[in-house]
């Protein structure tokens, strides 16, 4: 860990050059082993990024690196670390390590991103905050970036319910931006956590932004927008979790309101609609226990791997691609499964390769 931490704070060697290095050496301790001629001659780098690893080598001790990081309170896990999140390893653009301040969301419970506009409306800001207190009503972990407006609506409502929510900074975690989140800066971790890819004494920089948004798609099972102008951040993050194969939810607006536009071209590209919060949890309920624990009447009726591809499946209609995404069936035993469950009732192909729930 702590050679993944120097490797990290090296100047010049983006996520990317580590990457490619640790393509050729195995490890962040082997490389720190390894002679000035071998690390010259690794492919994917400059021989000014060479030199750079090599006098980090002479000058820096990653033991006394290491200590000055934890006497901060400030905590580091990298990719090579079993206690990286699972989620951000199956992004297109993993981050090689994570800063936190308190805890990394847990893997085992249902996890919902909530953004939108900075400058949100009264009606933005009412219906964040009562999303999210529902959501940490259900035990539904929130993520969102703790900027000003929606994001820290977010927060703000998950803290009110004592729920867990979790703050993704586009600056070194020792850093608290928006000054004026004070409070939610040091009340997040209390049950959840601040965290960033960037190494402490990152400022807050507007190109480090829209990044940061990749993992605050990617540490959640779906993503809502509440408001968001035509041209927003908050459209990247919904952006990045399409891409990731995660389902993207917006509060629908008025069609002259400038801060709907954003949400109401997602509907247009297929965002599915929060038009009552109750429904929106119930909905939740079903994909959060693919073990079956909250599916009413229909637990009787399915097997285990038919739960879990149930679970899957809303009345919007999804691909067997998707569906094998998720998953870890091979194709024929999924096709299998989805003929068997059509032949029952519980859903329906409505084109070809396409299901839907039909009970």
């Amino acid at each position: 860990m702590k050679y993944a931490y120097w490797l990290d704070n090296i100047p010049g060697i983006s996520r990317g050059k580590i990457f490619r290095i640790l393509d050729q050496v195995a490890t962040p301790a082997e490389l720190f082993e390894t002679s000035p001629d071998t690390i010259r001659k690794l492919e994917g780098i400059t021989q000014e990024d060479a030199c750079n690893i090599i006098e980090s080598k002479k000058t820096d001790n990653p033991d006394e690196m290491f200590a000055k990081l934890s006497a901060q309170g400030i905590s580091f896990v990298s990719y090579l670390d079993k206690d990286y999140p699972s989620k951000l390893r199956n992004i297109a653009d993993p981050p090689f390590a994570l800063y936190y301040i308190g805890n990394l969301p847990d893997e085992h419970r249902y996890t919902v991103a909530i953004v939108g506009a900075r400058g949100r409306s009264a009606y933005g800001m009412e219906i964040t905050q009562k999303l999210a207190q529902e959501l940490a009503k259900g035990q539904v972990q929130v993520v969102s970036g703790m900027a000003r407006g929606v994001d820290g609506d977010a927060h703000k409502g998950c803290l009110k319910e004592g729920g867990a929510t979790y703050a993704v900074l586009g600056c070194g975690v020792d850093h608290c931006y928006p000054a004026e989140h004070r409070y939610l800066y040091e009340q997040i971790p209390v049950n959840g956590g601040v965290l960033s890819e960037y190494p402490p004494k990152t400022m807050p920089l507007a190109r480090l932004f829209p990044a940061r948004n990749r993992i605050i798609s990617g540490l959640s099972d779906c993503v809502v927008v509440t408001e968001a102008r035509k041209k927003s951040g908050s459209l990247i993050t919904a952006d990045y979790a399409m891409e990731q194969g995660k389902d993207v939810y917006v509060v629908p607006g008025r069609i002259t309101d400038n801060l709907s536009k954003g949400c109401n071209t997602l509907i247009r590209q297929g965002a599915g609609i929060i038009l009552d919060i109750e429904d929106f949890m119930r909905e939740l309920s079903i994909h959060a226990s693919p073990d079956c624990v909250q599916m009413d009447f229909r637990k009787n009726l399915l097997e285990k791997d038919e739960c879990l591809v149930y679970s899957l499946l809303d009345f919007c209609p999804t691909s067997v691609g998707t569906i094998l995404e998720k998953t870890t069936f091979p194709l024929l035993e999924l096709l299998e499964l989805l003929e068997r469950m059509e032949h029952k009732g519980l859903i329906a192909e409505i084109a070809p390769n396409y299901y839907v729930q039909s009970l």
